[in-house]
């Protein structure tokens, strides 16, 4: 999904010089459904079809570092444009979330929180810390979850469960229809981003920090407890709709 989502910034630019009509071809050519960019899409490579088009560009599905503004800035660099804003768009309609209605997202309860874990357990944040960090939200912040990545561990009793049942377009809307996304996943974080959801995203390693720009709206960190994701949660700009903070000795304190 990196190479169709992170190069979004780069064809939205190409796509204003008004020169081409772009057809994206990738498995997860939805993303660019309604692009005012984007003229047709292809959920294959293009090389069934190149006969079709008058110039096919190939952007990398990996780069040297593999990290989201090396993947940004080699498709801009390929497409030959300079980039006006570097974060990815996701342009949702109606339909999108009448899509999504199947899964009763409307009925999880408010602040809904949607989690993003990875399948194997990072060094210093075992699957004790996710399960706690679970009970708070719902205890201590009476938060509704939504589990849209990963398919490590157990859910929290009244979450509801969506791993491995969503398109990356359907996780997009239902994303939006959340208050905040705590994500061990890069790519759903970017999603988030995407659709201008707040995220806490959870470092695998110390130095693996989401990029920051001004006015983002997501917070890296590198969690050693569970009190470290609580804090970063405190510290989103903009701040995550109004939600019930909980200390360091696990009472609750309520915003003013």
């Amino acid at each position: 999904m990196q190479a169709a989502l992170y190069a979004e910034p780069a064809i939205r630019i190409y796509g204003k010089q008004g020169r081409n009509e772009i057809t994206v071809c990738h498995e997860y050519a939805d993303l660019y459904v309604g692009h005012s960019s984007v003229h047709g899409l292809a959920y294959s490579g293009a090389g069934e079809i190149q006969e079709t088009f008058d110039k096919v560009i190939y952007l990398r599905d990996k780069t040297e570092k593999g990290v989201p503004m090396d993947w940004i800035f080699d498709a801009a660099h390929q497409l030959g444009v300079t980039l006006e804003h570097q974060k990815p768009q996701i342009m949702l309609s109606s339909f999108d979330f009448v899509r999504t209605q199947r899964f009763g997202i409307s009925r999880v309860r408010r602040p809904r929180i949607a989690i993003a874990m990875r399948p194997e357990e990072p060094e210093g944040w075992p699957r004790d810390c996710r399960r706690e960090l679970g009970r708070l939200l719902c205890e201590k912040m009476q938060a509704g979850l939504v589990y849209v990545g990963g398919c490590f561990g157990e859910t929290v009793e009244g979450g509801k469960d969506l791993r491995e049942k969503l398109m990356a377009r359907e996780i997009a809307a239902v994303l939006r229809q959340c208050d905040l996304l705590i994500s061990e996943d890069e790519e759903i974080t970017a999603l988030a981003s995407a659709v201008q959801v707040p995220a806490v995203y959870l470092c695998r390693k110390s130095w693996d920090r989401w990029p920051a720009a001004e006015g983002a709206c997501v917070v890296s960190v590198y969690p050693e407890k569970v009190q470290d994701v609580l804090e970063a949660i405190g510290r989103l700009r903009p701040a995550a709709p109004e939600t019930s903070a909980v200390n360091s000795t696990g009472k609750q304190s309520r915003k003013t």
